[in-house]
């Protein structure tokens, strides 16, 4: 998949480094605002989804640990609420914590680009300290928050509404927008194909959308958008891909082959 090892860059500190975190693997880019095609792609296999075997991923990994640029890190988290940009952080991760009495991971609170929404969501406990003593000053954000910023620059030309579905291996993240404001956002787990589209079925219908006259859009991994288009046609009319930014091919040739969520992260100054 063009992944690289061994990277060598003279000098970090004008380069910048996009960092995903998933249950079983960290997910990496670096480039250089100020040279076209310099994007690195890098993946690193986690032991388990332990914070132990993050660390060792990450320290294990010298790409991680230069002193570069700017450092933004996004982190993969089932357990998030969505709640209007008005609401103060504190009354957010105390609604959080009601929500997932269970988790006692530690919670964060970020901003939905484009939108008056913000995130709050958990993340195991210790990361939080982890990503401040490992990296210098990074932005950390819920996974949500590049895909939404993406979709709410995405313009409307005719009056339908629109669900967005950005497909990873088992993982389906989900937005709704109706005149442009965003109705709705979440991310599934799914095993199969069948699964998913029960899921943006349930979605769609909850929302009102229309079958005939509103749209729906896939982005992610190519096969299981493949795989999920002619179910959802089934239902839907106007089920088709969604543009990749072509700004992206900027950042360098290989950019399909990166993580979409950190890529729209890159185009998101």
């Amino acid at each position: 998949m063009g992944k690289e090892k061994n990277i060598h860059i003279e000098h970090p500190e004008s380069w910048e480094l996009l960092v995903a975190i998933g249950d079983r693997q960290v997910d990496y880019i670096l480039y250089s605002p100020s040279v076209a095609g310099s994007l690195v792609i890098g993946e690193v296999p986690r032991g388990d989804d332990t914070l132990q075997a993050l660390e060792d991923a990450v320290y294990d990994t010298p790409e991680l640990l230069g002193e570069y640029k700017r450092v933004r890190v996004v982190v993969h988290s089932s357990h998030f609420v969505l709640f209007p940009s008005e609401s103060g952080d504190e009354d957010c991760l105390e609604l959080l914590r009601h929500a997932f009495p269970a988790d006692d991971g530690d919670g964060a609170v970020c901003a939905l680009p484009g939108h008056d929404v913000k995130v709050a969501w958990l993340m195991p406990r210790g990361m939080q300290a982890f990503l401040g003593r490992t990296f210098s000053y990074p932005e950390v954000c819920h996974h949500l928050v590049p895909l939404c910023a993406h979709f709410a620059g995405v313009k409307n030309a005719h009056d339908v509404s629109r669900m967005f579905l950005n497909l990873d291996a088992g993982r389906m993240d989900l937005a709704v927008y109706r005149g442009g404001e965003l109705q709705v956002a979440n991310s599934y787990p799914y095993g199969t194909p069948e699964d998913a589209t029960y899921y943006a079925m349930a979605a769609w219908r909850s929302q009102g959308l229309d079958q005939l006259t509103d749209e729906m859009q896939l982005m992610g991994d190519r096969e299981a958008c493949a795989a999920m288009m002619p179910r959802l046609r089934e239902f839907v009319k106007y089920v088709m891909p969604a543009e990749y930014p072509a700004a992206a091919m900027r950042l360098g040739r290989n950019a399909m082959q990166a993580p979409l969520e950190l890529i729209l992260m890159a185009l998101c100054e």
